[in-house]
């Protein structure tokens, strides 16, 4: 059975970050080239202070993760010891899922992907990006302003 998302761009990564993260020395420890890094920087404006080293398979609109999850373990598993130990070395190693969403949007992990992903022993995480809400009285809006002016004068 196949199963739709709705999710537009779905990605799969292996992500690394961390305080004292050398970008080159991962692609050293690795032998994989990033399709992404960033050295710490103090005014990044995700993770300030943080390197970022990852490595990215992006799907179709509404493709599903199933296939991203095995191309990304076909590229990692040979590295999986070097992975672990970057991640004893105090750097926080995960796979992310991500996508773009819009309200109502869905995916699905089939439980051989969960399985798959559980042998990588690594946390998973799942990110979103999302357009702005069209009308005012979306997401948080319902909450009183900040400024108090919703309180009788």
């Amino acid at each position: 059975m196949k199963l739709f998302s709705s999710w537009g761009t779905p990605r799969a990564a292996l992500l690394i970050t961390g305080r004292n993260l050398e970008p080159q020395d991962i692609t050293a420890a690795l032998g994989i080239t990033p399709t992404f890094f960033r050295k710490a920087t103090r005014d990044a404006p995700f993770r300030p202070g943080e390197g970022c080293w990852a490595l990215q398979v992006t799907g179709a609109p509404e493709q599903g993760f199933d296939g991203l999850v095995d191309e990304l373990v076909a590229l990692i598993s040979p590295a999986l010891e070097e992975i672990q130990d970057i991640r004893r070395r105090g750097h926080s190693v995960r796979l992310d899922l991500s996508g773009h969403v819009r309200s109502g949007s869905r995916t699905f992990l089939s439980p051989y992907t969960l399985a798959r992903a559980a042998r990588l022993d690594l946390p998973v995480s799942l990110t979103t990006d999302a357009d702005p809400p069209a009308r005012s009285e979306d997401l948080l809006d319902w909450l009183p302003a900040p400024d108090g002016s919703h309180r009788a004068t």
